[in-house]
């Protein structure tokens, strides 16, 4: 069963709450209305600051110590989503037009007509309803934005939102696939507090994603301290593989500035892990029908991924996969590359070029 409406009659003559109990009495039973009753403004606030979801007013404009219009006035100025119906003399015209202007929804005049009114209130209830529907639709909106630029840089944010099939049926695509982890986290967190963990992480996702948007790429998922993004979607470029590069150098320079920002609160460095391939991929919506989520799957993940764990071993924070050079051509690097020759990947039959930061 819905809530009953609320409705707030701001009225010093005792005689018009008699009146509207006996009007409205089989829909206060039936629990459609509820009324709430003030004998001026300044009760009128307080009742409102009781019960901040009553949605209607009936409001006299002639009461002792607050009147009607300087109630609306304050209305407004405290932004109150409450539609407020005048009910005043009819040669108060002049102060009706007032109120009308200072925001009023609507006026009846008095003596009452109670069929007029009844049609007032209705009219305005439902006026009332479709404005709080919509401000649950824009809600819902803006929270699903929210979500998606969790996960994908601004400039295609818009696009998912607006679209009912923005990142396109399943398909097979070239993208530039980036891993980055922070080394030893593990460890480090098995002597941590739980709060201070959960800080750490939301820090690094926080300024690893930035760095990931900047370049216009996607976060995939993060998977525990790791974040999996890509770029090239939700169509490719040609420019797909030097943009992941250049992420690459950014989070390297943002992790400096980060292990500043831990020394002088007496925190130790920390170090990250960074895997960077090029190639095809399968793209699209895997799951159910009731959870669909969208992934990147294929070789080129899974050298990545492996790319990544080479870091550990060779001390490097950074491993890119010679497609992503050869890709990017003869052009200016976002950072000096060092070619390693032809490695072994764990898991993985036949070996592939990678290159490492060049040291300083």
């Amino acid at each position: 069963m819905s809530e009953p409406a609320k409705i707030l009659a701001v009225d010093d003559e005792p005689d018009f709450e008699l009146l509207l109990k006996q009007r409205f009495r089989q829909r206060i039973r039936q629990g459609n209305l509820a009324f709430r009753f003030a004998r001026h403004g300044e009760e009128a606030l307080a009742v409102l600051a009781e019960e901040p979801d009553i949605g209607l007013l009936l409001l006299d404009i002639n009461m002792p110590v607050m009147d009607g219009l300087t109630l609306l006035a304050e209305l407004r100025a405290r932004k109150s989503s409450a539609r407020a119906v005048i009910v005043s003399a009819y040669g108060d015209m002049a102060n009706i037009r007032t109120a009308m202007n200072r925001g009023a929804f609507d006026f009846v005049t008095k003596p009452v007509d109670l069929a007029d009114l009844e049609l007032t209130i209705d009219k305005t209830l439902e006026t009332i309803a479709y404005v709080s529907g919509l401000d649950r639709e824009r809600a819902v909106a803006e929270r699903a934005r929210a979500n998606l630029a969790r996960y994908f840089s601004p400039n295609i944010v818009d696009l998912l939102a607006d679209s009912d099939e923005p990142l396109g049926p399943v398909r097979r695509q070239t993208v530039a696939v980036l891993f980055v982890d922070i080394v030893g986290f593990t460890r480090m967190a098995e002597a941590m507090a739980p709060e201070a963990v959960v800080a750490m992480l939301r820090e690094f996702h926080e300024r690893m994603a930035g760095q990931i948007f900047a370049c216009g790429g996607t976060v995939e998922k993060y998977i525990g301290d790791a974040i999996f993004a890509v770029f090239g979607l939700p169509s490719p470029s040609p420019h797909d593989a030097l943009n992941a590069l250049r992420c690459a150098a950014l989070m390297l320079k943002e992790l400096a500035a980060w292990n500043e920002a831990r020394n002088q609160r007496g925190e130790p460095p920390l170090a990250i892990g960074i895997g960077l391939n090029y190639g095809p991929a399968v793209l699209g919506d895997v799951g159910s029908e009731h959870s669909l989520s969208f992934t990147v799957i294929g070789d080129t993940v899974n050298v990545a991924s492996r790319l990544q764990s080479l870091t550990r071993e060779l001390k490097t924070p950074l491993v890119v996969g010679d497609a992503v050079v050869t890709q990017i051509g003869g052009g200016t690097l976002p950072l000096a590359l060092h070619d390693q020759g032809e490695r072994e990947l764990r898991g993985r039959s036949g070996t592939i070029r990678i290159w490492t930061p060049t040291p300083v």
